[in-house]
């Protein structure tokens, strides 16, 4: 692969993953559906599974809270018609929890598996490692608490995060990636060998 060959898919991805905020923040869902493989998987906070489900339900939830995916730099490495991404993405969430609107934020990056086919790259498996999050009510001044018996066993990266989610009813799992975790170090081992064709 010469170098304009490879800056040109690093560029190319980059815009894959930037359409993929765009498009699922704005609630375009056919066009969302079209930024991953049919067979994709994707594991977030809430959901785990087929892309296609996660679309669905993403659709059923439009309306009820706000989200906003904030894209940063991407660390794209590809290989051949594979390669992998990494990308810094700030999460902004608001919700009312208890009478309250409250304000969520959340560090995290997604760790991509990209392929392509028939001359298009398309995202293939996705998984959110955790960070760092944080919560406060919108307005300032106004009485909210979170209750710390209820976020005590909870990693720092996103226990606020699991937390509102849970009191909107989705089920967050007790453990998620977060850094230098075991779940992040066998994402990455797993990645590398997708990416070297030995799995």
């Amino acid at each position: 692969m010469s170098t304009s060959d490879s800056m040109l898919d690093r560029a190319a991805i980059r815009e894959l993953v930037e359409a993929w905020g765009f498009r699922r923040d704005a609630g375009e869902w056919d066009a969302l559906l079209d930024t991953f493989h049919p067979e994709g998987d994707i594991a977030v906070s809430w959901f785990a599974g087929p892309f296609a489900d996660f679309v669905a339900a993403s659709r059923a939830r439009a309306g009820r809270s706000f989200s906003k995916h904030v894209m940063a730099g991407s660390r794209v490495t590809p290989r051949g018609d594979r390669a992998l991404a990494e990308t810094d993405v700030t999460l902004h969430g608001r919700s009312v929890v208890d009478g309250v609107e409250v304000t969520g934020t959340t560090l995290m990056r997604f760790l991509d598996r990209v392929e392509r086919r028939a001359g298009r790259w398309r995202l293939l498996s996705r998984i959110a490692i955790y960070d760092h999050d944080a919560l406060a009510a919108s307005i300032p001044g106004t009485p909210f608490a979170v209750p710390v018996e209820e976020v005590a066993a909870l990693p720092a990266g996103y226990r606020f995060l699991a937390w509102r989610l849970r009191r909107a009813g989705l089920t967050v799992p007790a453990l998620l990636p977060t850094p230098g975790s075991d779940l992040e170090r066998s994402r990455r081992e797993a990645d590398a060998a997708w990416l070297a064709g030995t799995a």
